[in-house]
């Protein structure tokens, strides 16, 4: 128990994150403002690093959007 409340307090994990964001990603691809290739380049990224390490062909606010929406689902989920 000591050491899940201290892991808490360093934030999410890992796993946690990358699960996520994946959640994240499904949820833009529903968005109409998402392009089919922007949902491409999106799939493509190794979902255990930020969002905003994507490619250039997506626009930094999505990637910003989809990086905070990750993160508070994750701590969330702590």
């Amino acid at each position: 128990m000591a050491r899940r409340k201290s892991r808490a307090g360093n934030g999410p994990s890992n796993e946690a994150l990358r699960i996520a964001r994946t959640i994240a990603y499904y949820g833009a691809c529903l968005d109409r403002g998402v392009t089919h290739e922007q949902a491409r380049a999106l799939w493509a990224h190794d979902m255990t690093q930020p969002f905003t390490s994507c490619p250039e062909d997506v626009p930094p606010v999505l990637l910003a959007r989809l990086e905070a929406e990750a993160r508070r689902d994750a701590e969330a989920s702590t």
